[in-house]
């Protein structure tokens, strides 16, 4: 199908183009849409614009070529982040051998602070999009063509004025109203949520505040839950994932969504990320009530030498109030932290590895610290002759490691060694869980988690009496029937298990596990829910896979 919508620069319409680098074909978090895509195609379809969009993740030359000419878009745009430039530029090379005709357009961080590297790279890019990408893609499609006049472009000779960065993000719309993308047939990638853009803190190592900018916009708590709504509605989606950097960060308006999530009768199970000193009782209560199971923080360091290397604007103090917090309220809990830190010595990962013996976190995730372009921290290793000037062009998808040494590989073995260790201790015990419903009453999130854990240790009965008080208490929260239904397969109660199948696909039309479920449960097979965080060292790991190090 030929994209419609003419505007005077070829076939019409656009086409948004992401894949994955070839070292990552085989990593679902690589091959992911970016939200961000769904954004620009919202605010682009719902003022008159044909858009698609395309995961060629694993594409070939002659699939790519065939795609793009049956479509002849005006404008190709490309998702270019560092990870994946290599790939990206290779797309825009094929997009100019497709589409002669075409305005060729790379957008992402990767390109908006290394423009001049990236157009030297990509001899067939027309501009760069600089940053918030919806107003220039939406004034490029709207001047035909005079689109080189459009505001937040970066062109080979110069560039437009910044656009203003978007007070209302309302505007935009939401993704699942108008989402089109060829090669993904998985609604489950539309459940990774962004309700915000910014973040408070100014950290060197993020090029989030140079990106987005260090005051942080927000959509409105009713404009989320209509999202969350509609997601429910067409593609029968209950569990969610907010990404943005700060999810927490207006206490007011978390506390007014999660109001209102609890009023719509949903009963969906989601997880987010902040940061350690925007989280409070109030915030964490209403939070899980409303259906938050798993909570993770950017702790990055146990040191408080190390994070005032890092600018991170926090303190031990504040992490471990935080942490505590999160599993007195009874949430899963996850980490992020980071090593090979420049001035990071041996006495500082073993104070982190104390951090984490101390506040049992389910789960951890570490990564070599990497330098990437808008950072404060690549402007000074730039500036100091420490980045070669070719490095991006010459080194495949490799990241810029501050540190590339022994005592780098030792401290990411070492933290891995010790969250591995300290798992065990992480696992809520019944006392605590008994705790948890003395405190805070009925909450669904911790009869599910309660009878996870049971169910993990063999008792059987207890999760069932679980699971039976969220279907008696909650009958139209189609998890509690979810976890019933797989605990009664477990136990050889078949019938009574398809009947509760049933429940949640009455209750969630087209849910994708309950249909999958199904599906294997009809054809006999067996099926292992896995619920709550999975502790996979990617950042670590990709860093030991990759490079070598002195003895």
């Amino acid at each position: 199908m030929v994209l419609k919508g003419g505007n005077g620069m070829g076939g019409g319409g656009a086409l948004l183009l992401y894949s994955a680098p070839k070292s990552g074909y085989g990593d679902e978090w690589m091959t992911f849409l970016p939200i961000g895509l769904g954004f620009l195609q919202a605010m682009l379809k719902s003022r008159g614009h044909a858009c698609r969009l395309a995961n060629l993740s694993g594409k070939g030359r002659k699939e790519i070529l065939a795609y793009l000419r049956r479509h002849d878009p005006a404008v190709i745009g490309v998702s270019m982040f560092t990870f994946n430039r290599k790939r990206s530029c290779d797309l825009l090379a094929l997009a100019r051998e497709a589409c002669p005709g075409a305005v060729l357009l790379a957008g992402g961080p990767h390109p908006t602070h290394l423009a001049r590297e990236v157009f030297e790279d990509c001899p067939s890019l027309d501009a760069i999009v600089k940053g918030e990408g919806e107003i220039p893609l939406l004034e490029v499609m709207a001047r035909g063509a005079a689109w080189r006049e459009a505001p937040g472009l970066i062109l080979r000779d110069g560039e437009t004025p910044s656009a203003p960065p978007m007070e209302d993000l309302d505007i935009m719309g939401a993704p699942v109203e108008h989402f089109q993308a060829d090669f993904l047939d998985d609604p489950g990638q539309l459940s990774y949520l962004s309700t915000s853009r910014g973040c408070p803190a100014t950290c060197n190592f993020c090029n989030t505040p140079e990106f987005w900018g260090s005051s942080v916009r927000f959509r409105s708590p009713e404009a989320v839950l209509r999202e969350m709504t509609l997601l429910r509605a067409r593609h029968g989606l209950t569990y969610f994932s907010f990404r943005d950097d700060t999810f927490t960060a207006n206490r007011g308006r978390i506390l007014k969504l999660m109001d209102l999530i609890q009023g719509s009768g949903m009963h969906p199970l989601w997880n987010c990320q902040s940061r350690v000193n925007l989280v409070d009782e109030d915030r964490l209560v209403a939070m899980k009530r409303a259906g938050c199971e798993f909570m993770q923080f950017g702790v990055e360091h146990g040191s408080e030498r190390v994070l005032q290397l890092l600018d991170k604007g926090t303190n031990m103090r504040q992490a471990l109030k935080a942490l505590t917090l999160v599993r007195k309220v009874g949430m899963n809990l996850g980490i992020y932290l980071i090593t090979g830190i420049p001035g990071e010595e041996w006495a500082d990962v073993e104070i982190t590895c104390d951090l984490i013996r101390s506040a049992l976190p389910h789960d951890v995730q570490v990564s070599p610290l990497a330098l990437y372009p808008g950072t404060r921290l690549f402007d000074t290793y730039r500036a100091e002759g420490r980045i070669s000037p070719d490095f991006f062009r010459g080194s495949g998808d490799a990241e810029v490691f501050a540190r590339v040494d022994a005592h780098t590989e030792k401290a990411l073995r070492r933290l891995a060694q010790v969250a591995e260790a300290t798992k065990p201790r992480a696992i809520y015990t019944p006392a605590q869980f008994r705790e948890q419903k003395a405190w805070l009453g009925f909450c669904a999130v911790t009869n599910l988690l309660c009878g996870e854990a049971a169910e993990e240790e063999g008792r059987f009965l207890e999760a069932e009496a679980e699971y039976d008080e969220v279907v008696t208490k909650e009958p139209g929260n189609s998890w509690g029937f979810l976890k019933r239904a797989l605990l009664l397969r477990r136990t050889g109660r078949a019938a009574r298990a398809r009947a509760d199948l049933a429940e949640v696909l009455a209750l969630a039309p087209g849910n994708p596990e309950a249909v999958e479920l199904a599906r294997e449960w009809g054809a006999g097979k067996g099926w292992k829910a896995s619920q709550g965080p999975a502790a996979v060292m990617k950042g670590s790991q990709a860093y030991l896979d990759r490079v070598e190090f002195d003895s």
